[in-house]
């Protein structure tokens, strides 16, 4: 830089300027004429100042003469202290002339002050050459004495408006020859270099600034100032004093550079010593700019500093060795001794730079604080010179057995006895690796071009390469160019190494320590997309391999440095950085396999250096099944050319280590990462060898596993007698087993022994560690694993229902919500467990496991106990807890015999809902219908429509509603469906319980279905017939038959015979006529009678046998029943106990007859109907062009497949299965089209959904992806333009069933279908609201009752997002409140909390989970989100690094975990379930019926309207 440019180092140091004429004369006579000279003029500068008179000197000449006197007096011994005191007086007041002239000021300084001042500061050099010899009070006095020599120079070069060129020239060659007298010789104790080094160098730092402001320096005396630099680094004060000026400078730069935004350097020290003023506010940019990098360099390579025989390579240091002096060598001098923490301070300074730049927020302060108070008084400096130290014993000597093949190289660094540095101070600042960067950083090669070629060097300071690589340094050294921008060639941007044969020491480590963190973070800097200069990359990963040593090499101190900055070393695209997963594998090995420490470190920083190295563990899990067989090049040549090491054969060491790092890890968070990565670790290998379809089960568990299902008690882990504690049961001897990781059965089996030994040993009282184990656990219970692992199975359901029994029997001072949700989540696994592996419900003892649990959770207690029998855990903090233990041979105690005293009602209604999942779900989900619903789809509209004959009333409901024990609600329809043609009584009831709805048609049969039986039934109903007449039975003869015998004839009659005399002999003459007329009406009738007679025979004989007219014939079968009153009767509800209503309490009888002309019935049935048996939960999913934030722009990228990257696509279909929203009887991401069977006008083909798109598709209009199981369902939505454009236009709606607009349209939807006189149509009830409404129709809800609503307690509105970054550093600014406006599901009322927030208070409840595709074909994660109580959920963890085969169904996993966790820490959620259960509460108490007895049996009778 200044290499065209001459410097005046020579000129300085040989300046006369300083010389007396009376230097000429001997010393006494000099020394009389100063004395006599001096003490006058002295007199009357008192005599002035008191007199306000001029001074006597009035020429130009008697000025001169007088200053050579001065000069003169200036140099006098200190013992000639008062002379010189009375010199530097008068000197002080001449200064004046420049600012305000005193008036004691002779008149030609005054006239012409700038001649003047410049004689006055060469002669003021003389004050400050050391006497030596002098004793210490004298030293003391001179120090006094340059005090206020400099504070007059400080006002000169302030105040001061009339200085010239040369002036300001003068004065700064001044401070440099000031500067250079004092500090070039080797530093002695309490000599006037040790007195004045720091006010003389902030002297020297902070004029040459401030005449950088007013008149720049010349190049000349730049490079003067550099050089005169270089012999002055023995002092720590000018490294202090360079970084006080750099810092400033860099604070400054970096605001005009990057604009007032970026993140600022606090200088708290500097602004509290007056550093306001260090750098002139109206100072240009440009001056700021050249000063910032000149001043950078003024000390030309700071590594130098860790090379004592470089810094004492200057003619001072060899004076002093000269014989005589003691001192042999200049390199066994003692001040030499703080070069290790001189070096710190220069390397920390630097480090503080590139944070600034990098935009990491820190401040100076807190860090000199730091460091001037601990290591400073730390730091004694060994008794032998760096180069001659012998090294002591290595640190890691004890762990030499797991080193790797590159540890066996020659030694490089080694421990020395006396430590230089306590580990807990290296990268103070720096030290939590995850404090984050400005998004307009520079690129990394812009601050490596900065300060890489130091950084680099620093980073192997003291290091001894391996021979193959120093040949490629010396190479790299001749043909590499010199330091940035400066004319000086020394080891600018080659590697550093020492002089041959000189031994390897840590005696600079912690500088060394320092400019590897510096480096790690600059690389972990790295932009998507940027390229770094391949010099760069082969420099750094040649550092961190001498770093990452492990062996007798090792430096603690950098390695912690190493592993604290490199967190996402992995994750950062970075070309070649798999090379280092060896070196980075073995190191984390070393710290997370041990409890213990290699090298010391406070407490509070072995937890942050663990969780560091989780960090970069879960960064490389998928790395062996990623790249397989993938070779990994070595950094030295093998001893063994077929010792090759590959990704593959990595792979057993890291699952191991990530094993043993979960079995000693004690901080919570820690350990919630690790479960995070062993859930990655057990998916991936289990979807690779699904995929590979390489599966192989050990041969070792091969006879437990027939066994698995066998009632036999040993089996079982922990359920025999002979087990009476934990410690001697197999919670404690399964890890000690032979591990078999290397298979996804193995790895299945190990993950949930350790887990589930450690959450019942050490987790079972830290919520957010428990809550992550049963979040593993639930992941495992997915995991399919071939063939399955049986008997791990049943003991990790043994060991949740432990876990249970644990929690529940804790002592009542112990029972706290935290508890409680620990409980509940428990519940939860476990209900995943039996869904997904049911056929241990067939093991008899496992089924009474989890029976006697449900009991527990339930009624507070079990119904077997038997107290001779009890089992202990030990706590952590060593106490023990003894536990009832229950057998299934023990006497049970029935359940009417109980107090009911659950847990807690969360408890109780966890328990019910694993009671539920086990009837009616376990070996039948999912149910016919899919499992998009577990309701029947069947409502009253679908049922309507198959009624017979189709025909519907005109007034009233053709159902009739009854509440069963104020809990379920029964709706009877009578009439039979259009498919039933058996003329039997049936009858369709809707039940709705707390889980679900329900469609069941029942008939009454009283003969079986089967065909055979059926006829000969059939016959016994109908006419048998009867048997044919036969027209041969013999011959007819006509005879008239007698009314007497004849016999009869033969009597005679006698006079009572005659006494009824005949009709002849009554009749007269004049009657004869009528007696012949009825006589003629007899002989008709006869002859009418006979015709009849003969027809009818005629008619018989040809009429068919028998006679339909006189058969006897079967009652006809009744056809029209009262159904629902046959169903309540024979189920046994209509007994007068379920119809008394008790008088004393609020519970209605166990049977209600519910009110069906009342129209809110229906609209609370389907009210009642979105309330699920399931937790539903909605991500959406936006992808990110690189450098896109506006919103507009991210929801247009998914419109076509060219916009978005094809794995995306990919990632989109393993999240979930399409489903049309029109079709789908689940959620849809919107409340408006969930849960509900739409009919379109018209067939959907497949022309009619979007093609091509990038999945804008799923944007919930037509299409979403769809995942659910037995406790949850999960839409994924992708917003687009079009479904943006649908929000906003019905953004006023804020429930489509709980408003007047959606009432509306569902009324209309009805009428299409049937009547609007139809009970079921809601049109009178939205009359109703439009009337009684007194706020507007779009937000008038249905509900108008106060306090906390069954419907309303469906917890806390939690957005989940998904976003695909093209940039990774585009999660910055992604515009999170804007995308909000997209993400309505119409469950947004529901929270309370949020209907008088704003954007930004709904922000808080966000969950975004980042996704970034590396060019490796992994991808990267970033979890964002505010955690409260209950931290993130896992198993994706910040910075996680997971495979493209198990990204869905991680983010799956996650999204559904955060929905589960906030709904945990919430206080207004409520189960589905109890939701429900409290709505047909409220239904059952504003819907009844209110009938005595007898009006209820009159009431059943009344016939339904046909």
């Amino acid at each position: 830089m200044y290499c065209e440019w001459a410097s005046l180092q020579g000129e300085i140091q040989c300046d006369k300027a300083n010389q007396s004429v009376l230097h000429k004369f001997p010393a006494t006579v000099g020394r009389d004429v100063a004395y006599t000279v001096v003490k006058s003029i002295a007199q009357n500068l008192s005599l002035a100042g008191s007199n306000s008179e001029p001074s006597h000197l009035v020429s130009d000449k008697e000025v001169k003469w007088t200053m050579e006197v001065l000069c003169f007096g200036l140099s006098l011994p200190l013992t000639e202290q008062d002379t010189i005191k009375e010199c530097v007086s008068v000197y002080c007041d001449w200064l004046s002339a420049c600012t305000e002239p005193k008036a004691c000021v002779p008149a030609p300084v005054r006239e012409n002050p700038n001649p003047y001042t410049q004689d006055i500061i060469h002669h003021l050099l003389n004050l400050f050459v050391p006497r030596p010899g002098s004793v210490l009070d004298l030293v003391k006095r001179q120090a006094l004495l340059c005090h206020r020599t400099l504070r007059a120079i400080e006002e000169v070069a302030t105040k001061s408006t009339i200085l010239t060129r040369e002036t300001w020239e003068t004065l700064l060659k001044f401070l440099l020859a000031a500067n250079d007298s004092l500090l070039s010789p080797p530093t002695e104790k309490d000599d006037i270099g040790d007195h004045l080094c720091e006010r003389v160098l902030s002297v020297l730092f902070e004029i040459w600034l401030l005449a950088c402001y007013k008149c720049f320096p010349s190049p000349s005396l730049w490079k003067t100032f550099r050089n005169m630099c270089v012999n002055w680094r023995h002092h720590e004060t000018l490294v202090v004093q360079w970084h006080k000026v750099n810092h400033a400078l860099t604070a400054r730069l970096l605001k005009f550079l990057y604009g007032p935004g970026y993140p600022i350097l606090q200088l708290g020290n500097v602004q509290e010593e007056g550093g306001s003023q260090l750098i002139p506010d109206d100072m240009s940019y440009d001056t700021i700019a050249q000063c910032w990098f000149r001043y950078l360099h003024v000390l030309n390579n700071p590594v130098d500093l860790c090379h004592p025989d470089i810094i004492s390579n200057t003619p001072k240091f060899r004076q002093h060795a000269m014989p005589g002096n003691g001192v042999v060598d200049p390199i066994q001098h003692e001040c030499l001794n703080k070069l290790p923490y001189i070096f710190f301070r220069a390397m920390r300074g630097i480090s503080i730079m590139v944070n600034a730049f990098l935009g990491i927020a820190q401040s100076v302060k807190a860090d000199d604080e730091l460091y001037t108070s601990q290591i400073s008084r730390q730091i004694p400096g060994p008794s032998t010179p760096p180069g001659q130290r012998k090294p002591g014993r290595p640190i890691s000597s004890v762990i030499a057995g797991t080193l790797q093949k590159g540890s066996k190289m020659a030694a490089t660094v080694t421990t020395p006895k006396s430590s230089t540095l306590p580990p807990n101070l290296s990268g103070h600042v720096s030290f939590d690796a995850r404090q984050p960067l400005a998004s307009a950083r520079p690129r990394c090669d812009s601050i490596l071009h900065l300060f890489g070629a130091w950084l680099f060097d620093a980073a192997l300071a003291r290091v001894s390469l391996h021979p193959s690589h120093k040949e490629t340094a010396d190479k790299a050294r001749t043909e590499s160019r010199s330091s940035s921008f400066t004319d000086s060639r020394h080891a600018s941007i080659s590697l550093d190494f020492p002089v041959m044969g000189l031994n390897g020491d840590n005696t600079y480590e912690a500088g060394r320590a320092e400019a590897i963190g510096a480096l790690c973070r600059i690389f972990c800097a790295h932009k998507t997309g940027e390229a770094i200069l391949t010099t760069y990359y082969s420099r750094f990963y040649i550092a961190m391999f001498y770093g990452l040593q492990t062996g007798e090499t090792m430096s603690g101190q950098v390695l912690s440095s190493i592993i604290f900055n490199s967190c996402d070393l992995l994750r950062v695209n970075l070309d070649g950085v798999q090379l280092l997963v060896p070196y980075i594998l073995t190191a984390i090995q070393l710290i997370l396999s041990e409890n213990s420490l290699p090298f010391k470190l406070n407490d509070d920083r072995t937890i942050e250096l663990r969780r560091s190295c989780t960090h970069l563990l879960i960064s490389m899990l998928c790395l062996p099944l990623h790249f397989k067989d993938l070779k990994i090049k070595d950094f030295v040549p093998a001893d063994n050319v077929n010792q090759v090491t590959t990704f593959i054969s990595l792979r057993k060491r890291i699952t191991e280590l990530l094993l043993r790092a979960l079995l000693i890890e004690t901080d919570p968070t820690n350990t919630q990462m690790l479960i995070g990565g062993l859930m990655l670790a057990v998916q991936d290998q289990a979807m690779f060898e699904e995929a590979e379809q390489n599966t192989l089960q050990p041969q070792h568990d091969t006879s437990t596993d027939s066994e698995a299902h066998a009632d036999t008690s040993h089996t079982s882990v922990g359920t025999t007698s002979s087990d009476s504690s934990y410690q001697e049961s197999a919670y404690h001897r399964l890890h000690q087993t032979s591990q078999d990781v290397e298979s996804a059965y193995g790895l299945f089996g190990q993950a949930t022994s350790e887990v589930c030994t450690r959450l019942m040993v050490n987790w079972k009282t830290d919520l957010n560690t428990a809550l992550a184990a049963m979040e593993l656990l639930s992941g495992l219970a997915k995991v399919q694993i071939k063939p399955p692992n049986l008997l791990m199975c049943k003991r990790t359901v043994k060991w949740i229902c432990d876990f249970i029994v644990f929690q529940c029997n804790r002592p009542n001072q112990n029972h706290t919500r935290d508890l409680h949700s620990m409980i509940v989540a428990a519940f939860k696994c476990l209900t995943l467990w039996l869904v997904e592996h049911s056929r241990l419900l067939y093991d008899k003892e496992c089924l009474h496991n989890v029976l006697e649990v449900v009991e527990l959770g339930i009624s507070g207690s079990k119904s077997q106990t038997k107290p001779a029998e009890a089992y202990s855990v030990t706590l952590k903090d060593s106490k023990s807890v003894s536990l009832n233990k229950n057998r299934a041979s023990d006497v049970p105690k029935f359940k009417g015999d109980k107090e009911l005293m659950p847990a807690s009602m969360r408890v109780k209604e966890a328990a019910e809902g694993v009671l539920t999942v086990i009837i009616q779900h376990v070996g039948a989900f999912p149910p016919p219908c899919g499992p998009e619903s577990l309701f029947s789809l069947l409502d009253e509209k679908s049922l309507l429509k198959y009624c017979k004959g189709n025909s519907l009333p005109e007034a009233g409901s053709p159902f009739k509603y009854f509440v069963l024990d104020n809990s379920i609600i029964v709706g009877l329809l009578e009439q039979p469906l259009g498919n039933n043609e058996d003329p039997l009584p049936t009858v369709t009831s809707l039940i709705r319980g707390p889980f679900g709805r329900h469609a069941w048609t029942m008939q009454l049969r009283h003969s079986p279905r089967n065909n055979k039986v059926n006829s000969r039934s059939r016959s016994r109903l109908t006419d048998p017939g009867r048997p044919l007449p036969m027209e041969n039975v013999g011959i007819h003869h006509n005879i008239k038959h007698r009314y007497f015998p004849e016999s009869a004839d033969k009597i005679p009659p006698t006079k009572a015979d005659k006494s009824i005399p005949t009709l002849e002999s009554l009749v007269k003459d004049n009657d004869r006529t009528d007696l012949n007329k009825l006589k003629s009406f007899i002989d008709k009738a006869v002859q009418f009678e006979n015709e009849i007679s003969r027809k009818s025979k005629l008619n018989m004989k040809h009429s068919p046998f028998p006679s339909q007219d006189i058969e006897c014939k079967t009652p006809r079968i009744t056809q029209e029943y009262q159904t629902a009153r046959l169903f309540l009767s024979h189920y046994g509800f209509l007994s007068l106990e379920a119809l008394k209503d008790n008088n004393n309490s609020s519970i209605p009888p166990a049977l209600v007859m519910l009110d069906t002309t009342n129209s809110g019935l229906f609209t609370d049935l389907e009210i009642l109907d979105t309330v699920t048996s399931r937790d539903n939960d909605t991500v959406h999913i936006f992808y990110v062009k690189s450098g896109q934030k506006n919103f507009h722009d991210i929801i247009d990228n998914v419109t076509s497949r060219t916009n978005v990257q094809s794995q995306f696509i990919e990632f989109l279909h393993s999240l979930g299965w399409p489903v049309d929203v029109r079709k789908h009887a689940g959620w849809t991401g919107h409340i408006s089209t969930s849960w509900k069977v739409m009919e379109p006008e018209e067939d959907i083909s497949a022309s009619d959904y979007q093609m091509s798109t990038g999945g804008s598709v799923y944007d919930g209009r037509q299409q979403v992806l769809y995942w659910a199981d037995v406790s949850s369902e999960v839409a994924f939505v992708v917003p687009s333009t079009e479904s943006r454009m649908s929000s906003s236009n019905t953004s006023g709606d804020k429930s489509p069933l709980l408003t007047h607009r959606m009432a509306e349209r569902a009324a209309s939807d009805i009428s299409l279908n049937k009547p609007k006189t139809l009970s079921l149509d809601r049109a009178d009830h939205v009359d109703k609201i439009k009337g009684d409404s007194p706020i507007s129709p779009q937000d008038q809800p249905i509900f108008k009752k106060s306090g906390r609503q069954p419907a309303l307690m469906a917890g806390p509105d939690i957005k989940i997002l998904v976003v695909w970054l093209e940039n990774f550093q585009d999660h910055e600014n992604f515009p999170t409140g804007d995308i909000l406006s997209v993400t309505r599901t119409g469950m947004e009322h529901l929270n309370t909390s949020l209907m008088s927030s704003n954007t930004k208070s709904a922000e808080k409840d966000t969950f975004i989970i980042f996704i970034h595709a590396l060019q490796n074909g992994l991808f990267r994660i970033h979890m964002q989100g505010t955690t409260g109580r209950i931290n993130m959920a896992i198993p994706l963890i910040d910075g996680m690094v997971v495979s493209r085969r198990t990204l869905g169904p991680m983010v799956r996993q996650t999204a559904i975990n955060i929905g589960k966790r906030k709904r945990l820490e919430s206080e207004t959620y409520q189960p589905p379930h109890v939701r429900r259960k409290l709505k047909i509460q409220e239904m059952a108490k504003q819907y009844r019926l209110k009938m005595s007895e007898p009006e209820f049996y009159t009431a059943l009778f009344h016939d339904v309207p046909k």
